[in-house]
């Protein structure tokens, strides 16, 4: 059983059309624009659809107003599917939706599992093309979504931690105790693909982070946005943990969007940290 990746963000929004427009900006091409909704495909085959918060299509929210309603998980066969669905049926109820199937995790978040589409690297080509100089004008298209990041209360972290780890088999890079877990799916390298965050009681969508190829593109994508009057969340700067390129903004899809480049790639030789303390949150910020 091989997790891959995510394969693809379902938003509920209260606003479709300021969420198109940010996703517009954001760099990331429509496929298809309706009176339900908006759908978005990546570069990697990754998939992002926007509906109307009262859509009933949609699974029940954790949290009030716009928010990811349901995160697909891509596995690496069907014979990881099944495997997957068999495992998860024995302590929960697992609906079958067409080639995929659909459960809710401890903290009652929708997560789904569908075999993985192809993929041609990771989406982002990391060699600098010949014969092309770099353009600062260019639109920043950013390559993949990376990860995702949870608040999940902390009476429920040890249990949503555990399914992940030990049911899902993801694998753990760090933790800090009484903050987080930060983890990668079995069959990625990033440092990466899920945290699960802890504070207090509080319950909800963080973040998703989409990568782009280095330091200008977060730096050229993240003034494209400001220019079009979108609110940064941060400035930009270089994370300790994952020690990835940064820059986030305010989404009005629900929580907020990162511009991500640079991020540590971990395998099986990995041995995760437990930290006594947080190191902190960057190594350096643009202020």
């Amino acid at each position: 059983m091989k997790i891959m990746r995510i394969e693809s963000l379902v938003y509920g929004v209260e606003d479709v059309e300021a969420s198109t427009r940010y996703l517009d900006d954001w760099g990331v091409p429509s496929t298809e624009r309706g009176g339900k909704g908006n759908d978005y495909l990546l570069p990697s085959g990754q998939t992002i659809a926007v509906r109307g918060a009262s859509d009933p299509s949609l699974p029940q929210p954790v949290e009030k107003g716009s928010t990811l309603r349901e995160i697909v998980w891509g596995v690496e066969d069907k014979a990881s599917l099944d495997e997957l669905g068999a495992e998860l049926a024995k302590d929960r109820q697992v609906e079958q939706n067409g080639g995929s199937i659909r459960v809710c995790d401890p903290w009652g978040l929708t997560t789904s599992f569908r075999v993985a589409q192809p993929t041609h690297g990771n989406g982002v080509i990391h060699e600098r093309p010949r014969n092309h100089p770099f353009d600062l004008t260019a639109r920043v298209q950013p390559g993949r979504i990376g990860h995702v990041v949870f608040m999940v209360p902390a009476s429920k972290m040890k249990e949503t931690a555990a399914f992940y780890l030990d049911r899902l088999q993801f694998r753990l890079s760090d933790r800090v105790p009484e903050f987080g877990d930060f983890m990668r799916c079995s069959g990625a390298l990033d440092h990466h693909s899920l945290f699960l965050i802890q504070q207090g009681e509080n319950a909800g969508f963080h973040h998703a982070a989409f990568e782009v190829q280095n330091f200008d593109e977060v730096i050229v994508g993240g003034k494209f946005m400001q220019g079009h009057g979108w609110k940064p969340a941060t400035a930009p700067g270089r994370h300790i943990l994952g020690s990835n390129l940064f820059w986030y903004f305010e989404s009005p899809c629900g929580g907020k969007t990162e511009y991500f480049a640079d991020m540590d790639l971990m395998d099986d030789n990995w041995k995760p940290r437990t930290w006594d303390k947080h190191p902190g949150f960057a190594y350096w910020m643009m202020e």
